[in-house]
């Protein structure tokens, strides 16, 4: 049953989303069970309250802020009950220079007014060299007084030259880094999500395993599961091009993996 009610508050509506069990479709089985476990404990914390996902472009960090907001709207930590877990959209809020600094310190004032926990994707953005030049300078002091929870996703690496840089920021990020999932749990997700994304399809085992396999030559510089996902999508696309649009493709084989993993690889070699 869900703990949540009323409407977000005006700003966090207009330059951010409310991301709850019906935010992150089936997909939200990318979750780290531990991992979300140690997220809840930092975001429930009196001290160290704001948390830095880092990891590979595409190994499930946003999936997993889906998920834990799901799970914190359906009660599973008391201790966070009631909180509501809001995207915001750096875009929208960097659209006039003039106003943004002050536009994203009244945000944090009325996230902090309702208690809600804020997540920011690619939050390298916030820094001078990465993006917008003073937005950090208007987070640190809600960061560094507790007034405020904030979950953050990038990468490793932009983690450590954007906001670790700053040791008072450091000190109040818990960093949790997410790993790709190994090949086992890899064929799960895709058939999970093959199957419920896909019902009126069949993908065999075999097909799976290609997709799994052929992943990683379509898209090298993505992680997993992010890459065979796309490949997987992509499958579908390629098999049902010219079925009209009420069908769907009855079957995926390996034999339908390969061709769409060539024509994948066709288009990055032609651009």
């Amino acid at each position: 049953m869900s703990v949540f009610s009323g409407k977000l508050p005006p700003l966090c509506a207009k330059y951010g989303r409310l991301l709850n069990g019906r935010s992150g479709g089936v997909e939200q089985i990318l979750e780290d069970a531990s991992a979300l476990e140690r997220i809840a404990v930092a975001l429930a914390s009196e001290e160290q309250n704001n948390v830095a996902l880092t990891g590979a472009a595409g190994c499930g960090k946003t999936a997993a802020v889906r998920k834990l907001a799901a799970l914190i709207e359906e009660g599973r930590y008391r201790r966070l009950s009631g909180r509501r877990v809001v995207e915001l959209n750096l875009d929208l809020i960097s659209q006039d220079r003039r106003k943004r600094d002050l536009r994203f310190k009244h945000i944090l004032d009325e996230a902090e007014r309702h208690s809600i926990i804020i997540y920011l994707d690619e939050a390298h953005r916030l820094s001078e060299s990465g993006g917008p030049s003073n937005l950090m300078n208007t987070l640190k002091p809600y960061i560094t007084s507790g007034g405020i929870s904030m979950l953050i996703s990038t990468t490793s690496e932009e983690f450590r030259a954007y906001i670790a840089r700053d040791r008072a920021m450091e000190r109040r990020f818990q960093s949790i880094e997410l790993k790709e999932p190994g090949r086992a749990r890899l064929l799960e997700i895709l058939e999970h999500v093959a199957r419920v994304r896909y019902p009126e399809t069949l993908f065999t085992k075999e097909a799976i395993e290609e997709t799994a396999r052929l992943a990683a030559l379509c898209s090298p510089e993505r992680a997993e599961p992010a890459r065979s996902l796309e490949l997987l999508h992509y499958e579908i696309s390629a098999a049902q091009i010219e079925l009209p649009p009420q069908e769907h493709a009855k079957e995926i084989t390996a034999a339908d993996a390969r061709a769409a993993a060539a024509l994948k690889m066709s288009e990055r070699g032609a651009g």
